[in-house]
């Protein structure tokens, strides 16, 4: 997705990837490790859900999100985009006291932050509306209007096949699938260099999307944003979940050691339940290997649904577990201070070399945050060259990323910078981080 979105805008009209002419100014290539979108994009459950109520203090995080839900919603109708997105209420459904009151208190503190954003979301504890949310054992939940479902390899698979058949790019994009980068090597030119099987490339810039894969090409980033695999299911609908039945929501499950997500197809497309999560029940931080399944996850999200939907299958023995149509794996990014790196990399932090810019780390959270976090550092990009074209002299970096947060609101948080890596490196790592959530949950977790 966010490699999609960098090429997308990099080669936009009104970007710099041609000149009064029309004649082409910028050469994008794009280099996939395997197939187009086959990475954890293509292996996502499609949850769009904006967590407005996330960063009570900061609440450029909860407007980037929800602008992330309207650019992409914008963007599928203007294209036609047959990707199965659709707008619908999000639930984000709270099973901890703690969590539930760590919800409480944000939302009082968002009545004075951002009371835009506040008036959004309404907080559910009664048991019979928790019920007509089909999430009859939870403490309680906050709902809002601003979240949809969607199948992410069809959006990014129509976005690359316009931009590689589109008459107004040729010659301007060009993607090399199976052809992994293996190194990345400053020239004393200024240029980088990019190792692959297949040769070797020389770019004046190079954006890294790598997410998971990230400190394989820049190993000072190897504690800042780690692998986590998760697993996803798609599972065929019970009686009690098909026609006027389905859900009408998507659904968050928050909770000591819980994390999981669900949304429904469309009925006319099978309907199946698209439900990830369950990590509390095996290894996921610091795996990279998305070829198999974890069996013991399998069974949690075959069966935990009939449970935690209060499904009337849970008293018919052979209904209690799901059929799955399918059941995969995918590496996701986790960022050690929770948010996404997006902009140039510092020189101390990029073999003491400039224009190197990232997109990478979403921790899991990538619909609502990687559209335009690709934009933003194409932007960047963009100005960067246009800077070094006009002036013949190296870019204020900082004047062009306060550009790009401008334009499209990019948080400070997500930005890069010396001081933030510093500050990331000071607090408990990934691996730390997660055990400690998930154990509540699991305590016997990858035994």
């Amino acid at each position: 997705m966010t490699g999609a979105s960098i090429a997308h805008h990099l080669l936009a009209k009104d970007g710099a990837s041609s000149d009064a002419d029309g004649h082409k100014k910028l050469d994008v290539l794009m280099l996939e490790a395997r197939e187009a979108c086959w990475g954890a994009t293509g292996r996502n459950g499609g949850h769009c859900q904006p967590l407005l109520f996330e960063s009570p203090r900061d609440p450029s995080i909860g407007h980037f999100e929800l602008a992330n839900f309207h650019t992409l919603k914008s963007l599928v109708e203007q294209q036609n985009i047959d990707c199965e997105f659709h707008a619908q209420p999000g639930v984000r459904a709270i099973y901890s006291a703690h969590h539930l009151k760590e919800a409480e208190e944000a939302l009082s503190i968002m009545e004075t932050t951002a009371p835009e954003l506040r008036k959004m979301m309404k907080l559910v504890t009664e048991i019979s509306e928790l019920a007509q949310y089909r999430i009859p054992t939870a403490k309680g939940a906050v709902v809002t209007e601003v979240a949809a479902r969607m199948w992410p390899y069809k959006l990014v698979s129509h976005i690359l096949e316009r931009l590689l058949t589109s008459s107004e790019h040729s010659g301007s994009f060009n993607l090399q699938t199976l052809t992994p980068a293996t190194s990345l090597t400053p020239n004393d030119d200024g240029h980088w260099t990019i190792q692959t099987d297949r040769g070797s490339i020389k770019a004046r810039r190079v954006i890294l999307a790598t997410n998971a894969y990230t400190s394989h090409l820049l190993p000072s980033f190897k504690d800042l944003i780690v692998p986590c695999r998760g697993q996803m299911s798609a599972l065929k609908p019970l009686p009690s979940l098909q026609g006027p039945k389905r859900l009408k929501t998507s659904l968050g499950f928050l909770g000591d050691g819980l994390d999981d997500y669900l949304i429904q197809r469309p009925s006319e497309r099978g309907g199946h339940m698209m439900f990830g999560g369950g990590r509390q029940h095996g290894p996921s931080i610091g795996v990279t290997d998305d070829s198999v399944l974890d069996p013991k996850t399998a069974a949690y999200l075959r069966r935990r649904l009939v449970e935690a939907l209060g499904l009337p299958e849970i008293h018919d023995e052979p209904l209690r577990e799901f059929e799955a149509a399918n059941e995969w794996t995918g590496i996701m990014g986790f960022s050690r201070d929770n948010h996404p790196f997006v902009g140039p990399v510092p020189p101390k932090y990029s073999f003491e070399q400039t224009n190197l810019y990232m997109a990478a780390g979403f921790t899991g959270h990538g619909m609502p945050n990687t559209w335009l976090s690709g934009a933003a550092v194409a932007g960047m990009v963009q100005d960067s060259l246009a800077a070094s074209v006009a002036g013949g002299q190296s870019p204020d970096e900082a004047r062009i990323v306060e550009l790009a947060r401008k334009r499209t609101g990019l948080p400070a948080a997500y930005c890069i910078t010396e001081a933030r890596l510093e500050a990331a490196m000071k607090v408990k790592s990934v691996e730390e981080q997660d055990w400690a959530e998930m154990e509540r949950g699991n305590p016997t977790r990858g035994v």
